[in-house]
């Protein structure tokens, strides 16, 4: 009988369904909400320098880039100055000329690791914002804009965190260390055929 135990215990264990260990944590934020929070944040330096100027004034956006980050950006300034005039095609009535350059919006995964041998595995999610920021015709310095974001998540939950349309959501994890990947899979295969033997040796007594 306990023989029968040894092989429900070490089944469950490979089958990650042990007793009860439902993650009910919160699920980690998006990539998206991730940049749209910190590109919101960022812009703050803008909405002070529109404040200075005059929110009733009108504002030429130009920006240096011709790929999905310019989306990404136009998007955001739509959604934080719903109420300043910005003008984003060739104009003659603009007061004043707002400049973005080298955007970088960038999604990487560093150092995969488990928390315990056969464990769930997670992977650092870094997140970079920058870009430089410049107001033409006033006597204001170019803003660079650099941020760097990391925390950690489970690799189970990369389809969710990467939703969206952008292609800078997404990443490749990186290449699990050379003695997990042979070892894991032999100490895997070792105790499946450990248990398989306990059954059978249990059977013919």
């Amino acid at each position: 009988m306990k023989g029968l135990w040894l092989i429900i215990v070490v089944v469950l264990l490979l089958s990650g369904k042990g007793i009860a260990q439902n993650d009910y944590g919160e699920l980690p934020k998006t990539n998206l909400n991730t940049f749209q929070e910190i590109t919101g944040k960022k812009l703050n330096a803008l909405e002070d320098v529109i404040t200075l100027l005059g929110k009733e004034k009108v504002f030429k956006i130009t920006i240096e880039d011709n790929t999905e980050q310019k989306d990404f950006l136009v998007n955001e300034l739509k959604r934080k100055f719903q109420n300043v005039k910005f003008v984003y095609e060739v104009s003659d009535s603009v007061d004043f000329n707002i400049k973005f350059s080298s955007l970088k919006f960038s999604t990487n995964y560093t150092n995969l690791n488990s928390k315990k041998f056969l464990g769930d595995e997670y992977v650092s999610r870094e997140l970079i914002v920058s870009f430089g920021l410049f107001v033409d015709g006033k006597d204001l310095k170019k803003y660079n804009i650099d941020q760097v974001y990391i925390d950690e998540v489970k690799v189970d939950k990369l389809e969710y965190i990467e939703s969206g349309n952008y292609a800078f959501l997404k990443s490749v994890l990186p290449e699990k260390p050379f003695l997990k990947k042979i070892l894991v899979p032999a100490v895997i295969v070792a105790v499946s055929a450990i248990a398989t033997i306990l059954f059978f040796t249990i059977r013919s007594k």
